[in-house]
C-alpha cells in the first residue's frame, strides 16, 4: 500500500522530494528493531514481545492516521515500524516453536501466502482510498487489526514461556548491545537514506552518519563477543556456512523484489497518467504469483524435504524477471509489465520461505529466533540499501534532466519546478506538448537508470545461494525456548 499512497500523501504536504522518508521513516525503525525482537523474545517469551509488537503499530497508525504536517507523519511512520518489526519477526519465529523443519516449509508457505494476499488487497485498497476517499483511511484501517491481534494472542495462543522469574530475565536482556544494535543500525540507515537526495555523499551529515554508526557498530560487534550472557546475535552463527550465505543472500533478495513495488506504480501514475487503483493493479502480478509459488513451495519442501533447489532457480527467475525493466517505457504494454512480473513473483516466492529455511536447519533450536530475526533483519537492510541507491541514481538524473529542459523552456521555469516537487501536476498543467514529452521522458530516464542499477544486486544474488550446502530437514522439533 505504501508504494500507491506515498506519492498522493507527498503531494497533499507538496513535499515529494521528501516522499520517500514516508518509507524511509517506516523502514529503518522496521530493520534496526528486528534482531532485537527475536532474542528478547526468548527471554520474556513470544507473547509479551507480539503483544507489545502490537501496541506500538496501533499507537503509529493513529498518529499517521491524524498527522496535519509531513514532520508528525515521518514520525509516526517511524513508531509504526517499531511495531512491524515485532510483527514481521515473531510470525517465523512462533512457527519454528510449533513445528519441525521438514514440516515448517507447508505452514510458513501459508503465513507468506497470505501476507502476499493481503498485499495484493492492500495495493488495491490503498488506490481505492486514494481515489475515492482520504489517504488517512488506510492508517485507520490498522487500528482494529492491531487490536484483534494482540487479543488472540493473549487470549487464544498458546506459545511457548521461558522459565524463570521477572528478575532473572531482565538480568538476562542484553540492554548494552541493544542500545550499541539500535545506535548503530539508524546511524547507518540515516546516512543511506540522506546519501544523494537530501545531502551529498560527502556532506558531514552523511560522512559523519557512516563513520560514527560503523565505528559503534564494530564496537557492538566487540561487545557482543565479550560481556552479555546472552548476546542479540549469538557471533558463532556466522562459522556456519548455509547461516552466513543465508544472512548475505537475504540482503540482496530484499534489495532486488523491493525496488520494483516502489517504481511501477510510480511509473503507472507518471508516464501512463493511471489513477491510483490502476497503478496499485499494476503490481498485482508479482503478489498474486508470489502467492501460487510459496505456497506451492512449502507443500513442496514439506513433501521432499528439498529446499535448496527452490532457492536456485528462484534466483534465476528473479533475474530473468527483474532485469527487462530497464527496457520499460511510455509505449510498453500490459502484456510486457504482467509477464516479467510474474516471472519475478514466482521467484520471490520460491526464495522468501526457503532462504529462511536454510539458515534455520544449520542453526541449533535455541538460535532459532535469532537466525530466523536476523535473516529478516538483513532484507530489510536490502530494502533500505535499494531505496536509497535508486532513489538517489533516479534523483540525481533527474535534477540534471530537469535542468536541461529548463534551460531549453526558461518561460516555464515555474511549472517545470512545480512538476519536479509534484509529480501529478505534470497532467494538470497547461504545458506545451513538446515541454510534456520532455518531462515525461526524463521521469522515464531516471526510473530506466535505477532498473539498471538493480542488476548487480541480482547477479550477486545468484552468486550466493548456489554456495548453499545440502542440510537435512529434521523431522522431530528441537527445543527453541528454555
Amino acid at each position: 500500500m505504501d508504494a500507491v499512497l506515498y506519492v498522493p500523501i507527498a503531494n497533499e504536504f507538496n513535499s515529494l522530494p521528501r516522499a520517500e522518508w514516508i518509507i524511509n521513516g517506516y523502514l529503518i525503525t522496521t530493520t534496526a528493531l528486528q534482531p532485537i525482537y527475536g532474542k528478547v523474545s526468548d527471554i520474556v517469551g513470544r507473547a509479551p514481545a507480539m503483544v507489545t509488537a502490537s501496541v506500538l503499530l496501533l499507537v503509529g497508525s493513529v498518529v499517521s492516521a491524524t498527522a496535519h504536517s509531513m514532520n508528525v507523519l515521518i514520525l509516526s511512520r517511524a513508531i509504526q515500524g517499531l511495531g512491524s518489526a515485532g510483527m514481521y519477526a515473531m510470525v517465523n519465529i512462533v512457527i519454528a516453536d510449533l513445528y519441525s523443519e521438514r514440516v515448517r516449509g507447508r505452514f510458513m508457505g501459508i503465513a507468506s501466502g497470505a501476507w502476499s494476499l493481503a498485499s495484493s488487497g492492500a495495493v488495491v485498497l490503498g488506490g481505492v482510498i486514494v481515489q475515492y476517499s482520504t489517504w488517512r483511511v488506510a492508517f485507520w484501517i490498522n487500528v482494529p487489526i492491531c487490536i484483534i491481534a494482540a487479543i488472540t494472542v493473549l487470549s487464544i495462543m498458546r506459545l511457548p514461556t521461558p522459565s524463570g522469574s521477572l528478575r532473572d530475565k531482565v538480568k538476562r536482556i542484553d540492554f548494552g548491545g541493544s542500545l550499541l544494535s539500535l545506535l548503530a543500525m539508524v546511524l547507518i540507515l540515516l546516512a543511506l537514506s540522506w546519501g544523494g537526495r537530501d545531502y551529498s555523499w560527502r556532506s558531514a551529515t552523511v560522512v559523519c552518519c557512516l563513520v560514527f554508526g560503523t565505528l559503534v557498530l564494530l564496537l557492538f560487534i566487540a561487545y557482543e563477543h565479550r560481556i552479555p550472557l546472552e548476546p542479540i546475535v549469538p557471533l558463532h552463527l556466522l562459522r556456519t556456512r548455509n547461516v552466513a550465505l543465508s544472512f548475505i543472500a537475504h540482503l540482496f533478495l530484499g534489495a532486488i523484489t523491493y525496488a520494483q513495488l516502489m517504481f511501477i506504480p510510480q511509473w503507472s501514475l507518471v508516464v501512463k497518467n493511471s489513477t491510483p487503483i490502476t497503478s496499485g493493479l499494476y503490481t498485482i502480478p508479482f503478489t498474486l504469483s508470489e502467492f501460487v509459488a510459496v505456497v506451492a513451495t512449502g507443500l513442496w519442501v514439506t513433501r521432499t524435504g528439498r529446499y535448496r533447489e527452490c532457492v536456485w532457480l528462484g534466483s534465476l527467475m528473479l533475474l530473468s524477471g527483474l532485469t527487462p525493466m530497464i527496457l520499460l517505457d511510455r509505449d510498453s504494454g500490459l502484456g510486457y509489465i504482467v509477464g516479467f512480473q510474474v516471472i519475478a513473483g514466482v521467484g520471490f516466492g520460491l526464495c522468501i520461505q526457503t532462504l529462511i529455511l536454510t539458515a534455520q536447519a544449520s542453526a541449533a533450536g535455541r538460535d532459532s529466533a535469532s537466525v530466523t530475526s536476523v535473516c529478516l533483519f538483513m532484507r530489510s537492510l536490502g530494502a533500505i540499501l535499494v531505496v536509497a541507491v535508486l532513489s538517489s541514481v533516479n534523483g540525481n538524473l533527474l535534477k540534471r534532466e530537469f535542468a536541461s529542459i529548463t534551460k531549453a523552456y526558461p518561460e516555464y521555469a515555474s511549472d517545470i519546478a512545480q512538476v519536479f516537487a509534484n509529480q501529478s501536476l505534470i497532467h494538470r498543467l497547461n504545458l506545451p506538448p513538446e515541454l510534456f514529452d520532455s518531462l515525461v521522458n526524463a521521469f522515464m530516464k531516471g526510473m530506466r537508470a535505477a532498473f539498471t542499477a538493480l542488476i548487480p544486486f541480482s547477479v550477486l544474488y545468484v552468486l550466493i545461494v548456489v554456495w548453499i550446502e545440502k542440510r537435512p530437514l529434521q523431522k522431530t522439533k528441537k527445543v527453541t525456548i528454555e
